[in-house]
C-alpha cells in the first residue's frame, strides 16, 4: 500500500485504485504504513542543508472523504502532516504543514495561488499536490498535467516541480509545463526567466538549462530529448481564449488533449494517423468542430461522429 500511496500522489494508478487508496487513507490515518508514505513523500520536499533534521510524522486531524460523487468540481483534499525538526543548537521548533491536492476534471480549467504569490493556471485532467505554506530550503510541488505558471522570485528557495520522469527548477519565471504521466510526450515552453530541468532517460538523468523562447519535448516511449525554438510573443497560454498549441505534435497526442479538453472521447483509428505530426496553433476559443475542421482541411483525415465518441481515420 505504501507504493501505491506514492503512485496515487503522481496520478499512476487507475479510477478504482484511486478510489481504493482514498478510502484506506481515511480509514487508516495515523497507522504506521500511512506515516511512512507520507513521509516518505514528504522528505523528497525537504532538503537537510546545515541542519540536522530529524522529522516525526502526526496526523492532526482526519483526510477528507472524497469519492466520485465530485467529479463536476475541481477536488481539493487536505492532507495534515506535523513534523518536528531538531536543530544543531538543540533547539527544537514544530510546524504543521497541510498538503494540499487540487484535482482538475475534464473540460475545466482552475487557478491556484500558493503561498509564496506563485500563481499556477492548471488544465483540464491535471492534479497538483503543494503545502499549504511552503517550509525548508525550496517550494517543491508535485504535478502531473499541465500548468502555466508565474512564479514568484525568491533566490534563496527554489521553486520545484516533481513528475513523472522530469523535475523542473526554477528561481522566478513564466512557462507552461506539460506532463501526463500516462502519456507519452512531456513538453516545456519557457517564456521569462530561466529553468533547469532533469529528466530521466533510460539508464541516466540529463540535466538541461533552457533560455526564453526554448520548447523542450520528451518523448518516454522512445527517450528521445529535442530543445528547440519558439517565438513567446505568439504565445497564448491555454487559460486565455481556450487557446491551444500543437507544435510538431503527432495526431495521437493531440487527440488526447482535445479529449481532455473538450470532456468527450476522440478515438484515431490507424496508426499512419496516430504518427502523423501537425503544427497548428488555436487562439480565438475555436469549438472542438472547428478545430477538427482546420486540421483536416487537407484531405487526408476524416472525422466521424457515433454517439458521444468522435473517430478519426486517414482518408
Amino acid at each position: 500500500m505504501k507504493n501505491k500511496i506514492r503512485d496515487y500522489f503522481y496520478d499512476r494508478l487507475s479510477t478504482r485504485e484511486e478510489e481504493e487508496v482514498q478510502k484506506y487513507l481515511c480509514a487508516n490515518k495515523g497507522s504506521k504504513e500511512v506515516d511512512d508514505a507520507l513521509r516518505s513523500l514528504f522528505d523528497d520536499c525537504l532538503t537537510a542543508s546545515d541542519q540536522q533534521l530529524r522529522r516525526q510524522t502526526v496526523v492532526k486531524r482526519s483526510i477528507p472523504h472524497v469519492l466520485a460523487a465530485a467529479a463536476a468540481l475541481a477536488l481539493l483534499i487536505i492532507i495534515p502532516i506535523s513534523y518536528r525538526a531538531g536543530l544543531n543548537t538543540g533547539e527544537e521548533r514544530i510546524a504543521a504543514i497541510e498538503w494540499v491536492e487540487a484535482s482538475v476534471p475534464y473540460g475545466e480549467k482552475q487557478t491556484v495561488t500558493l503561498s509564496d504569490g506563485t500563481v499556477m493556471h492548471l488544465n483540464s485532467g491535471s492534479r497538483l499536490t503543494y503545502p499549504s505554506v511552503f517550509s525548508g530550503d525550496s517550494r517543491t510541488v508535485f504535478m502531473d498535467g499541465e500548468a502555466y505558471l508565474d512564479v514568484a522570485k525568491d533566490p534563496e528557495h527554489p521553486f520545484i516541480i516533481k513528475s513523472q520522469n522530469i523535475d523542473i527548477k526554477v528561481l522566478g519565471t513564466s512557462f507552461n509545463f506539460k506532463n501526463f504521466a500516462r502519456e507519452r510526450m512531456a513538453e516545456l515552453l519557457l517564456m521569462e526567466g530561466s529553468v533547469e530541468a532533469s529528466v530521466s532517460i533510460p539508464n541516466d538523468t540529463r540535466t538541461v538549462r533552457l533560455k526564453p523562447g526554448d520548447k523542450m519535448q520528451y518523448n518516454r516511449e522512445n527517450g528521445n530529448l529535442d530543445i528547440a525554438r519558439f517565438n513567446p510573443k505568439g504565445y497564448k497560454a491555454f487559460y486565455e481564449d481556450n487557446s491551444l498549441h500543437f507544435f510538431d505534435m503527432e495526431m495521437a497526442d493531440i487527440a488526447d488533449e482535445l479529449s481532455r479538453r473538450f470532456n468527450c472521447e476522440i478515438v484515431v483509428l490507424d496508426e499512419e494517423l496516430a504518427s502523423r505530426r501537425y503544427f497548428s496553433i488555436f487562439t480565438n476559443n475555436e469549438t472542438l468542430d472547428q478545430i477538427l475542421a482546420v486540421m483536416s482541411s487537407d484531405g487526408k483525415m476524416r472525422v466521424r461522429h457515433s454517439g458521444k465518441t468522435i473517430y478519426l481515420e486517414s482518408k
